[in-house]
């Protein structure tokens, strides 16, 4: 009992570290202590939720999702990770721009590894773009930025993750090596076991960070019967992989450690031998492919468990709604189930995944797309054409032959004055059931 006390008041201690250096936007060290506090105590909920609420800072959403269901597994009532959930469950379409980046990065990656580092680079930009704080992404495009020589591209986005994360080991490294030799730190700047530097300046005012503000919703219901066994056997799951998760933080750090030691040798070699600008480029490109390897070695198998795990997430959200008779919103959430990822596993209660959701889908997918046109057209006649197309999307989704969703779709677009995606929709209603009734009121909005 003493033991498991003092194990208990060290993990508070790191977490109370943790949330200090958070404050200070000091993130990366920020994880590493959080990780720590986990390490000594699993059950500690506080830190888990503030390492989900880092990682979603540094735009890693589906991280952040994996701690929070942990986070409700271990401790379902009066938890502070059931409102984050249920605030992105609101909104579908940040879920769907965060699965779209994930897409793009892993694309980018592969494009690196065929050296087609201008496709490459065009991805990362549209992957920033979506998620300005994705550090990933803006490290890599970095990278691709200085080997093109775009050194002040580069040295902007890198200044950028530096005000998400202060003391980002990569940007800092990365800064330094585009200095001349004669100006590089050599390692001047010692860190402590954490991470953070033993001397900072002072730091001008940061923005409040949104994402641990996010706004409170109504804590869940609990279900029992088929919901609590379904919640059982997705826990098993994720536990699984929270092993991994919880391992990669120290994983980098010692990745980290051994890539700055690479650095400072290899600045004070070319301090002494003073080599050609030939030479130093070449060092500088086996240095970026060394890093390249190191980030694919970090992201590439994860983000596949991301998306997995992210299914479920999706198949709670419908089977809490579906047990609560929201029907509309159940289906809203069904519409972005990836029903290929959802696997079951073996477990203690028997519990099956693929059995709980053919229970529920015959109904979604029967009832599902009307009730959600329902909303669409709700929308359209107050004039929120963008929100109606997006309901329409999600039946679709559902039942891609639903002709009345694409219909109203094709109309929303048309009084929106963007006639020609309006068209294009009503020649696929014309040309998919000619003998439709819709389809004659397609061709005669189309004009024949």
């Amino acid at each position: 009992m003493n033991r498991r006390r003092r194990l208990e008041q060290m993990s508070n201690g790191y977490y109370n570290l943790g949330l200090s250096l958070a404050k200070e936007r000091n993130l990366s060290s920020a994880l590493n202590a959080l990780s720590i506090a986990l390490g000594l105590n699993k059950k500690n909920i506080d830190a888990r939720n503030l390492y989900g609420l880092i990682q979603f800072e540094m735009g890693e959403e589906t991280k952040a999702l994996i701690s929070w269901v942990i986070s409700i597994n271990i401790k379902s009532m009066n938890n502070l990770a059931q409102n984050y959930l249920q605030n992105l469950r609101n909104k579908s379409t940040y879920l769907e721009k965060s699965q779209e980046a994930i897409s793009k990065y892993n694309k980018a990656v592969s494009q690196i590894r065929t050296v087609n580092y201008d496709m490459a680079r065009m991805s990362l930009k549209q992957v920033v773009d979506i998620r300005p704080h994705f550090i990933k992404a803006m490290l890599a495009l970095a990278l691709l930025d200085i080997r093109e020589g775009k050194a002040g591209e580069a040295r902007k986005l890198l200044e950028s993750v530096l005000l998400i994360d202060r003391f980002n080991a990569k940007a800092i490294t990365y800064l330094d090596e585009m200095r001349p030799v004669s100006e590089r730190k050599s390692g001047s700047v010692k860190l402590s076991v954490i991470g953070s530097p033993i001397k900072k300046e002072k730091e001008k005012p940061v923005e409040k960070n949104t994402s641990a503000s996010m706004p409170v919703t109504e804590i869940y219901k609990n279900y029992s019967g088929m919901f609590t066994a379904v919640n059982v056997g997705i826990g098993l799951i994720v536990g699984a992989c929270a092993m991994v998760f919880l391992y990669m933080p120290t994983m980098k750090v010692a990745l980290n450690k051994a890539h700055n030691k690479e650095v400072v040798e290899i600045s004070q070699k070319l301090s002494d031998a003073g080599i050609s600008m030939e030479e130093l480029k070449s060092e500088n490109e086996s240095l970026n492919d060394q890093v390249n390897k190191l980030n694919e070695i970090n992201n590439t198998s994860t983000e596949n468990m991301n998306y997995k795990l992210l299914q479920y997430v999706y198949l709670i959200g419908v089977i809490r709604e579906y047990g609560a008779k929201n029907y509309t919103k159940a289906a809203e959430i069904f519409s972005n189930i990836d029903t290929n990822q959802l696997t079951d596993v073996d477990n203690g209660p028997g519990v099956s995944i693929t059995g709980t959701f053919a229970e529920i889908a015959p109904k979604m997918r029967a009832e599902g797309p009307k009730l959600l046109t329902a909303v669409g057209d709700g929308l359209s006649k107050a004039g929120d054409y963008a929100g109606a197309i997006g309901y329409y999307d999600a039946a679709l989704r559902i039942a891609p032959d639903y002709l009345q969703a694409k219909y109203n779709k094709a109309l929303a677009y048309k009084t929106s004055g963007d006639v020609e995606t309006a068209n294009n929709l009503f020649t696929e209603i014309i040309t998919a059931a000619p003998e439709d009734k819709i389809a004659k009121e397609a061709q005669r909005e189309r004009g024949y």
